[in-house]
């Protein structure tokens, strides 16, 4: 037990670094498929990856590079899944932020700072009842803001 302030709480509880095996900056794996290439963002699937994520079967997981780094992985939650899935993550994650009552979607963040710091978005549809879950580098988020964008040249 600490002096002050309690028993030590587990610094891993919660919103870790990176998703599963994988940290944020690491490269392609070589048993990826790429869905789609766009120049500075790749979207690839893992051949043969476990489609299971917080107790619940998942549709598919796509992992998202942002020059040749991983940098985000979207987690798309079938209608029956999702509702367990949500239980599952506050349970690990805590209670998310939830900015407007009248909509389905919740913001977790961690508390590292740097390469390690990560948030996670949850929302569900309305209509189909289905639900995605964006897990994405917060310091890769910010350094595309600060690389410039291709601009096409003014029409004479």
């Amino acid at each position: 037990m600490a002096l002050f302030g309690g028993p030590k709480k587990d610094v891993e509880h919660g919103l870790r670094p990176g998703f599963r095996d994988m940290r944020w900056g690491d490269l392609p794996k070589k048993n990826m498929t790429v869905l789609d290439d766009t120049g500075d963002d790749r979207f690839c699937l893992i051949d043969g990856d476990d489609l299971t994520f917080g107790g619940a079967t998942v549709d598919r997981i796509v992992y998202k590079y942002w020059q040749g780094r991983l940098a985000e992985v979207l987690v798309e939650i079938p209608p029956p899944a999702a509702d367990g899935l949500f239980r599952s993550l506050v349970a690990d994650w805590g209670k998310p932020e939830r900015p407007n009552a009248f909509i389905d979607d919740y913001f977790w963040k961690n508390r590292k700072l740097g390469v390690e710091e990560t948030v996670a978005a949850y929302s569900k549809n309305p209509g189909t009842k289905a639900a995605t879950l964006t897990i994405s580098s917060g310091y890769i988020q910010k350094k595309r803001l600060l690389v410039p964008q291709a601009v096409a040249p003014p029409k004479p």
